[in-house]
């Protein structure tokens, strides 16, 4: 969670749901994950400048999970620089 920006408005997007806010993003992802860590690794890395300010990411994500599954799939990112750094503002992660 700490590359996404402490926002309200700061939003995550599956197939099946839309979470706006920071602390529901995080909520969201504890019920989702419960507790269960894996490794996360990312590949194809595409990055779009759109201003000083704000980048667009696709990229594909890849998790080792304990129990020996292996999800990957794709996301969009539109990551916001602010004084303290860049940081997620919108996760779409179907």
């Amino acid at each position: 969670m700490e590359s996404y920006e402490r926002s309200p408005a700061t939003t995550y997007v599956s197939a099946k749901t839309i979470v706006h806010g920071y602390d529901n993003i995080e909520r969201h992802y504890a019920s989702k994950y419960g507790g269960r860590t894996g490794t996360l690794s990312i590949s194809d890395i595409s990055i779009r400048s759109l201003g000083a300010d704000y980048a667009v990411v696709v990229a594909r994500w890849h998790l080792a999970m304990p129990d020996g599954k292996h999800p990957s799939g794709l996301f969009t990112l539109v990551l916001h620089r602010s004084a303290s750094g860049w940081h997620i503002i919108t996760d779409h992660s179907p």
